[in-house]
């Protein structure tokens, strides 16, 4: 049996009630698996504005699935060259999508380079994605 009292805000409206409206695909609005794939696919070259953290997550593991399911087929075809051309593909792809989710987080997308730092860098960067994105606009959107 529930009872009527919330002792903590439901909603992600702003503090003085109004509901925040629903932000879209690149103003870093939450998407689901597919549209995560489909939309990074269409953004391929977007390096502005933002990447939530649902689109940023189910994207990397889109492209884990993607990378597994070519590797299969180029091996099995024996066109490895295929595998290359997907790779490369997928990897701008989440280039720009981690610039984007860097945004989010209302930091450059030259942080990114960091990631060239062995062991550090990649920790530092893993952080960051992982943060929440900045509620409202910040200054990449």
């Amino acid at each position: 049996m529930g009872t009527p009292y919330t002792p903590y805000p439901q909603g992600t409206g702003s503090p003085y009630g109004e509901p925040e409206p629903q932000r879209d695909y690149l103003h870093g609005g939450p998407v689901g698996f597919g549209e995560a794939i489909t939309e990074g696919f269409r953004n391929i070259v977007n390096f502005s504005g933002r990447a939530s953290r649902s689109a940023f997550w189910w994207f990397a593991l889109g492209a884990i699935i993607i990378d597994i399911v070519v590797a299969i087929v180029a091996r099995a075809a024996h066109v490895t060259v295929l595998q290359y051309i997907v790779e490369i593909i997928v990897a701008l792809v989440s280039l720009s999508l981690a610039i984007r989710r860097l945004h989010d987080t209302n930091r450059s997308g030259w942080w990114w380079l960091i990631g060239l730092i062995p062991i550090i860098g990649g920790i530092i960067l893993l952080v960051f994605y992982c943060l929440p994105g900045t509620p409202g606009p910040n200054k990449h959107g």
